[in-house]
């Protein structure tokens, strides 16, 4: 979600809608937009190829529900992932013909983050299942330096998402399972904003503060067709799922200001009062296959849609007659992941992992913002997994993401001026992850 072309209300409504806009902060993710993927080492290490047609751990839960119904224990899947982002940026914010705003271009602008992910399935009969899953499903921390030269674009965008689903999974014969459940879905944000006071600027910056949260609820719906022993096919939707998300706004006003212009400090101060707005999760579907070529040799893959393009514009409601409406215009686009990988029974205990793919950004280069300098990224994933004891394996899982060049031109208000330059995007993510049946 991003803050950029907003309609420029006039007096004490512009204070606001600099304020309000930063609730459209979007993320720079290890996946489309915003998305996190990271869940199971096991995905993690092969790149996120055949998810979908797996179907031989808990983490199918998540993945695809139907697939559950392929275990015939119950079991517990749990990975506990590190996300080791980074993003520099190269450029200037121009606040007029000539004119720059100070400061730096600040490093390494986001910060790195633990995840996790938990996934459980209890084998009732030997063709009915249940299954229990959390994970996170998206997230960001970007976190600019106070003195950021895009500081009046954005300064902190801390987005948490948690998801949590019951699902069923039934096999219908030899070839045909399904599955599905509802979701639950916890969104909470704090982002804030640097606001420009033109000449007053070197007593410093106020600071426009807003956090929000929102329960949302979707589902989640899977089939799996397995037309001979050794080839499956899955398929796996998440719907979208809509949060209508109450804040409250503040206005951080410094001394210096308060005194030298107390009349400036008095209008900021009128603009700490709730706020709304609605923001809609993208729904997906993925397909994926898993092909045991071999005893030893299984290979991946998996093509996936989301519906990106449900981003096009926010609407922010101030619940003061001080403020303003104002709409965001985003303009994002659908997208389309394609991964591919490989599984290698190196002994009856160890198997090696690997994946390569491509995750398509719904951020189009006449968007991008300093909140989510997206641009399309390409995986590669490795790992392995060792069975310690007869009902015990350990996963380990490294991946690496490769960006292409992000360069950005955008506005975020009337008086935020132009940041213009180009960022340079690189992740790093390792998972540590067990799975025990019983």
């Amino acid at each position: 979600m991003r803050s950029t072309r907003i309609r420029r209300p006039t007096g004490a409504a512009t204070v606001c809608a600099v304020a309000a806009c930063v609730i459209a902060a979007g993320n720079q993710a290890r996946a489309s937009g915003f998305e996190l993927r990271e869940g199971s080492a096991d995905w993690m290490a092969n790149a996120f190829a055949g998810d979908t047609a797996k179907a031989y751990d808990a983490a199918t839960v998540w993945s695809n529900p139907a697939g559950m119904s392929r275990l015939s224990q119950s079991e517990i899947d749990a990975s506990v992932n590190g996300i080791f982002p980074t993003i520099n940026f190269s450029g200037a914010n121009y606040v007029g013909p000539g004119t720059t705003t100070p400061g730096t271009t600040g490093g390494n602008l986001i910060q790195s983050a633990a995840t996790a992910g938990f996934y459980g399935v209890w084998s009732v009969t030997p063709d009915f299942k249940l299954g229990l899953g959390a994970d996170a499903p998206f997230g960001q921390r970007v976190t600019n330096p106070g003195d950021f030269v895009g500081r009046y674009q954005s300064l902190v965008s801390s987005i948490t998402d948690e998801a949590f689903t019951l699902s069923a999974s039934y096999k219908i014969n030899e070839q045909w399972s399904i599955g599905g459940g509802p979701v639950i879905d916890t969104f909470d944000a704090r982002l804030t904003q640097g606001i420009n006071t033109g000449v007053l600027a070197p007593l410093g910056d106020p600071v426009a503060d807003l956090h929000g949260s929102s329960v949302g609820f979707g589902y989640n719906l899977g089939v799996l067709f397995q037309p001979t022993p050794d080839l499956r096919f899955g398929a796996d939707y998440r719907s979208r799922i809509q949060h209508d998300i109450s804040g409250t706004q503040s206005t951080f006003i410094p001394p210096a200001l308060g005194a030298v212009a107390p009349n400036v400090a008095g209008l900021l101060a009128t603009q700490n009062f709730p706020a709304s707005t609605k923001i809609t999760l993208p729904d997906s579907l993925t397909a994926g296959v898993y092909w045991q070529a071999t005893p030893q040799l299984a290979l991946l893959g998996d093509i996936s849609w989301t519906d990106w393009s449900l981003l096009q514009s926010i609407n922010i409601t101030p619940a003061s007659p001080l403020g303003a409406p104002t709409t965001i215009n985003e303009n994002w686009r659908n997208t389309y992941a394609v991964s591919v990988g490989a599984n290698y029974l190196l002994t009856k205990d160890l198997m090696l992992q690997g994946g390569f793919g491509f995750d398509e950004s719904p951020v189009t280069n006449a968007y991008r913002t300093s909140r989510i300098p997206d641009s399309n990224r390409y995986i590669l994933g490795i790992g392995a997994q060792y069975n310690i004891l007869a009902n015990v394996t350990v996963q380990v899982a490294y991946a690496h993401v490769f960006f292409d060049s992000a360069p950005v031109s955008t506005q975020a208000n009337a008086t935020s001026g132009i940041l213009s330059g180009t960022y340079s995007n690189a992740a790093n993510t390792a998972s540590l992850g067990v799975k025990v049946r019983f």
